[in-house]
């Protein structure tokens, strides 16, 4: 019982420590660097590049990680943003799994501007769904990232 205390009381200790040590970045850390998502958490990414047909339909990529809570597997969907000149759509939704596994996602975005090959710039949220003793699940931004993409000519 006594190793049991000790074996809980330092494993707090590192959990409350663990949130401090990556307060602050390093002094040598580069601001383009690539961010590691923690395994408990929420987690969301675009690919660095896309798909255009030459009628401008658009196709994005990604991957997202929903943490599962207790024993509830909330709702929640990816919702993506795409911005090129003068066109700035909203393409849609993917239905999310929170598994807490990494899934991969893809939204076809037919009929929502005119897009062609070359840089644009796309949001993505994680909205989750959760119940919280409410009767009516509620949306909340679990994730959220911006990235530059290239979109690339496609078969149409």
């Amino acid at each position: 019982m006594r190793n049991r205390r000790r074996a809980l009381g330092a494993l707090t200790v590192l959990l409350m420590a663990a949130p401090a040590a990556h307060a602050a970045p390093a002094a040598h850390a580069r601001p383009d660097a690539p961010r590691l998502p923690l395994p408990w958490t929420d987690d969301l990414t675009i690919d660095r590049t896309g798909d255009v047909t030459p009628d401008g339909s658009v196709t994005l990529y990604g991957s997202y990680r929903c943490v599962r809570e207790g024993m509830e597997y909330p709702r929640a969907s990816v919702l993506v943003t795409l911005t090129q000149g003068p066109e700035r759509h909203g393409l849609g939704g993917y239905d999310a799994i929170c598994d807490g596994q990494r899934h991969r996602w893809l939204i076809d975005a037919v009929d929502v501007g005119r897009y062609e090959p070359g840089p644009a710039s796309a949001e993505a949220t994680l909205l989750r769904f959760d119940a919280g003793g409410s009767f009516v699940p509620m949306p909340r931004n679990a994730a959220g990232v911006e990235r530059g993409v290239r979109l690339v000519a496609g078969d149409g």
